[in-house]
C-alpha cells in the first residue's frame, strides 16, 4: 500500500543558533492509519505534525503528502484540502460571525457553489449535533460546541487525512468521549487519523503509536506492544498507562510478606 503520508530523514529547527526541535524522522503513514502521537512537553510532537500539511517547513529532508511536496508552494492548497487540522484550541480556527459562516469559510474561499456548500454543512452539522445552532454567534456555544464547530469546518472539506493537536484537553470528560466516538466514525470510513496527545491512555484508540522524545522518535509500533514495555514509557518522561502499571505491580507483589503484614 502507498502511503499518504512520508517523512524522510527530516530536521527542523527554527532558527540556526538554536538547538533542533526535530531529529532524523523517519515515518511513513498509511491510508486508514489511525496513529496516536505522544510525548512530554518539548518532545517535538506539536512541530512533527505541523510538518505534514506544510504549516512548517523542514530544515533538512522531505514531506510527501498525497504524492505532493509539503516544500513546493504551488501544492499548498492541493495539500490543504487533503490534510485537514484541528488545533488544540478551537477559538484559533474560528473566524466567522455565525456557525453558518464558519463551517463554510473555507468552501466559499475555493469558489464551490452555494447549493453544495449548504449540502456539506448540513451534512456536517447533522453529524455533529450542530444543526440548531446555525444561525448562532460562536462566542456563545459551549466550549464542546466550538470544539465541534472547528471540526465541521474541516470535515465540510472531505479531507483524507484529519490531524487532531491535543483536541480533548479543552473538553470534559463527556465532550471529551463524543468528540473520540467521532473520530472513530471517521476512521471507519477511511479517514486517517492522527492525534496529538499527552494523555497516555488515549492510545489505545488507535492503530498505530509513535512515541517522542527530545525531537526524535522512540517508538514506532503496536499500542498493545508498547504496553509490555514500561521502560520506553520512563525513558520518554510519560506514566506508563494504567494496565501497565498493574501488571508491574502485580509482578513485584510478595503475597506473603503481604499476608504476614496484614495478619
Amino acid at each position: 500500500m502507498k502511503p499518504v503520508l512520508s517523512l524522510t530523514d527530516v530536521w527542523l529547527r527554527y532558527d540556526s543558533h538554536q538547538p533542533w526541535v526535530l531529529r532524523e524522522i523517519n515515518i511513513h503513514i498509511d491510508e486508514g492509519d489511525w496513529v496516536t502521537i505522544i510525548g512530554a512537553n518539548g518532545s517535538g510532537k506539536s512541530s512533527f505534525i505541523r510538518l505534514m500539511n506544510g504549516l512548517l517547513q523542514p530544515t533538512k529532508g522531505e514531506v510527501i503528502v498525497c504524492g505532493m511536496s509539503a516544500s513546493d508552494p504551488e501544492k499548498f492548497i492541493d495539500i490543504r484540502k487533503e490534510v485537514g487540522m484541528v488545533f488544540q484550541n478551537a477559538e484559533n480556527q474560528i473566524v466567522g460571525i455565525t456557525v453558518e459562516e464558519d463551517t463554510s469559510f473555507g468552501l466559499d474561499n475555493l469558489g464551490f457553489p452555494r447549493d453544495e456548500i449548504a449540502s456539506r454543512c448540513q451534512e456536517v452539522w447533522n453529524v455533529l449535533g450542530l444543526h440548531d445552532k446555525q444561525d448562532s454567534p460562536p462566542h456563545l456555544l459551549s466550549g464542546g460546541e466550538k470544539q465541534k464547530l472547528a471540526i465541521a469546518g474541516v470535515l465540510v472539506m472531505q479531507p483524507r487525512i484529519i490531524l487532531f493537536d491535543e483536541p480533548a484537553s479543552m473538553l470534559d470528560a463527556k465532550s471529551a468521549q463524543q468528540l473520540y466516538a467521532l473520530m472513530a466514525d471517521l476512521h471507519q470510513k477511511g479517514c486517517t487519523i492522527i492525534v496529538v496527545t499527552q494523555e497516555v491512555e488515549d492510545m489505545f484508540h488507535g492503530n498505530r503509536l509513535v512515541m517522542m522524545h527530545e525531537g526524535g522518535i522512540r517508538y514506532d509500533g503496536s499500542p498493545l506492544e508498547a504496553v509490555k514495555q514500561s521502560s520506553i514509557f520512563q525513558d520518554c518522561r510519560l506514566r506508563p498507562p494504567f494496565r501497565t502499571r498493574m501488571r508491574d505491580i502485580a509482578a513485584n507483589w510478595d503475597m506473603e510478606s503481604w499476608l504476614e503484614s496484614v495478619e
